[in-house]
């Protein structure tokens, strides 16, 4: 049998599997548009057969065939069999409904390269929606004790390990999530050339650490929990920070004098504090590094 025999033979076998297991309802439709990522694989691996055909190394040509059926099941059986919140060219869905026993959430969300957004809480602990065209994350949850126990990452082995990449002109949130509006918050989120707009002002969120570098971070904080903790390190990362006006504010971020004391704050045991913050019921502590590109602050 010829090595190009054999790879059609292969060709046509990885094409009625796909079929009988999506007839059966093993695979989901949008495996298919993935599959169309997967064709320059397949113009290689018909070039290696082509040159190790007729050489003493034949049984490659062969051995790239095999290739073809390995990598076409595993591109299609990725976005089934995975916790991935879905495929790269569908819209998913993941909600977490609530639960009487959950007491605190403790989410943590990777976000390189990714526009997300927070906002608008509900009564589902989680409730996250994924655009069209964007890299899905693995999606763990987890009750720990009175504990949800959330995360959301990414893997750079979307498309075939990024060997192949689209861009859009889709100007839509990547990621749009929102978290309970009665269980309390402990929100991690870490990424690199991200876009994020955390909208946590009906989120009663205790603590936040914020690790975004070359970011724009947009957080605009509510009055919801009594102390609030803050920590924010983004190297050349971008932050505009609202905080309502009847919260008490308490920063420490070397390098930032000179605008803390523009926007009416004064140093206190080490902190910048706002006028009259002891006076105030709720209090945000808010810990930032120095190496900032620009930050601004304002009231609401």
């Amino acid at each position: 049998m010829s090595p190009a025999r054999f790879r059609w033979g292969i060709i046509l076998i990885l094409i009625g599997l796909l079929i009988f297991f999506r007839n059966i309802h093993v695979l989901h439709d949008d495996f298919w548009a993935n599959l169309i990522m997967f064709f320059p694989i397949l113009l290689i691996a018909i070039g290696i057969e082509k040159i190790f055909s007729k050489t003493k190394l034949q049984l490659i040509s062969y051995l790239s065939s095999v290739a073809i059926l390995a990598g076409g099941l595993a591109v299609a059986f990725a976005g089934n069999y995975s916790e991935r919140a879905g495929g790269f060219f569908s819209e998913s869905q993941v909600t977490k409904m609530h639960d009487e026993n959950v007491k605190r959430i403790v989410a943590e969300v990777d976000v390189d390269k990714t526009a997300l957004t927070i906002r608008d809480s509900g009564d589902d602990i989680i409730n996250a929606t994924f655009d069209r065209f964007t890299r899905k994350p693995d999606v763990k949850y987890e009750i720990v004790g009175d504990n949800a126990e959330i995360k959301l990452a990414f893997h750079d082995n979307d498309l075939l390990g990024g060997i192949v990449r689209i861009e859009t002109d889709n100007q839509q949130d990547d990621w749009m999530v929102s978290f309970s509006n009665s269980i309390p918050l402990n929100f991690v989120c870490k990424g690199d050339q991200a876009d994020v707009h955390l909208n946590l002002a009906t989120t009663p969120l205790e603590n936040l650490v914020l690790d975004m570098h070359d970011s724009f971070i947009y957080l605009k904080l509510g009055d919801l929990i009594p102390s609030v903790h803050v920590k924010i390190s983004g190297e050349d990362s971008k932050l505009k920070l609202r905080i309502p006006e009847n919260v008490g504010v308490r920063i420490i971020g070397e390098g930032y004098d000179s605008y803390f004391e523009k926007v009416g704050m004064h140093q206190s045991n080490g902190w910048y504090v706002r006028d009259g913050n002891d006076t105030l019921e709720s209090q945000v502590e808010i810990n930032m590094d120095a190496k900032l590109n620009s930050f601004s602050i304002d009231y609401f």
